[in-house]
């Protein structure tokens, strides 16, 4: 009897981390979709990856002006349901500047 409620308790438990882990990864997603939605033509000129963790990966096209990837940065960083952000300006290059 005590195995099957030890039994019961884990997968709870389990299931709890990962209802936990999705909504960290869905309140990143959506923390980024809405900064880079303020900026017209953003997704010409950077992707990004959140993570379960609710870290973002940025890429950023290698021609984006240093003064609109800062700004972007910025946000993200202090944006309360991003835990951490790695960027670089790596990604081809973009017609729009």
């Amino acid at each position: 009897m005590k195995i099957r409620l030890l039994i019961i308790l884990f997968c709870c438990l389990l299931s709890i981390g990962s209802a936990l882990t999705a909504d960290e990864l869905a309140q990143a997603d959506a923390a980024v979709a809405n900064i880079l939605f303020e900026y017209d033509g953003s997704e010409e000129y950077a992707t990004y990856k959140a993570n379960d963790d609710g870290s973002v990966d940025l890429v950023f096209a290698s021609n984006t002006p240093d003064e609109l990837y800062e700004d972007i940065l910025t946000q993200l960083q202090n944006h309360p349901h991003i835990s951490s952000v790695l960027a670089g300006k790596g990604g081809p290059i973009c017609k729009l500047f």
